[in-house]
């Protein structure tokens, strides 16, 4: 009996201060806006500052050799660029089509301005670009337009000087 009439004490208390807590929630001293409330939260985990140079697009590089249409003789070829402003590395794709979907060479990660071909086919185009990139760019664009060009290697028949 005693353990009711305890209980019966504790749900009454229970009933007539709950109101109470409740209503000061919205009107007491605790009383926050969504706004204040947000402020607060950016104090205590304030939002990453991103830093100026990271968000900087690379300029698109500029190909030096071999020149647009250039006869490549033998079957490799060393394709060179100038550096472009903020770039980090570059990205090379050469490909036997123009919409290079037949690549003969795709690197991401290319630290130099030069990037050698080898096992070149006689009697074909090959097209190539360059792209900059900023590895650590993920918040802006992290790569250039392509530069693009194309170069071809000759035909034996055609490369041989006629007798």
């Amino acid at each position: 009996m005693k353990i009711f009439a305890s209980l019966i004490v504790s749900a009454l208390t229970l009933a007539s201060t709950t109101p109470a807590f409740a209503s000061e929630g919205h009107t007491g001293p605790n009383h926050h806006t969504k706004e204040e409330l947000g402020q607060k939260m950016n104090e205590l985990f304030p939002e990453k500052q991103m830093k100026v140079e990271s968000q900087t697009i690379p300029a698109k590089p500029e190909l030096a050799s071999p020149e647009y249409f250039a006869a490549v003789k033998g079957d490799s070829v060393t394709l060179k660029w100038k550096e472009a402003k903020d770039a980090q590395e570059y990205h090379v794709q050469v490909a036997t089509d123009a919409n290079f979907k037949w690549l003969v060479a795709d690197d991401q990660h290319v630290k130099a301005t030069t990037f050698d071909v080898s096992k070149l086919e006689a009697g074909k185009h090959y097209f190539w670009r360059v792209a900059s990139v900023r590895p650590d760019n993920w918040k802006t664009f992290r790569k250039s337009y392509f530069a693009t060009s194309m170069f071809e290697t000759p035909d034996a028949a055609t490369a041989a000087p006629a007798k």
